[in-house]
């Protein structure tokens, strides 16, 4: 009877360590599909943060553009501007150069005139 009390316990303890087996597969299976979630989820967050490096490098280098445009942009307005001056100067130059011609071109006819009336 001692032997087939042990074989019982023998086969108990065998029946539970396949069921414990059993367990583990299931938990094994389990894990691998959260592992391949896991997977799944970091390639999509390696492809997601690749575009938005992608996207920063050329958001910098649409920045720096508009930054050397802006900078053109500037050094023109600025070279107009003193262009305008330049010519805002001659004009007021040329404008005392006619007033002086002027009056030299009414003084000369003034003299003429004087001379006409002198010379009758």
């Amino acid at each position: 009877m001692l032997l087939r009390e042990r074989a019982l316990t023998v086969e108990e303890a065998a029946s539970k360590a396949r069921e414990e087996a059993l367990s583990y597969k299931n938990v094994i299976a389990d894990l691998d599909k959260e592992k391949g979630l896991l997977k799944t989820d970091l390639d999509y967050l390696r492809d997601s943060f690749q575009r938005m490096k992608v996207e920063h490098v050329n958001s910098e280098i649409a920045r720096s553009a508009a930054e050397e445009t802006k900078k053109k942009a500037l050094e023109d307005l600025e070279a107009e501007r003193a262009r305008s001056r330049r010519l805002s100067d001659d004009v007021e130059r040329l404008k005392g150069e006619l007033l002086e011609k002027s009056g030299a071109v009414a003084q000369a006819g003034k003299a003429i005139e004087d001379l006409r009336v002198a010379m009758h």
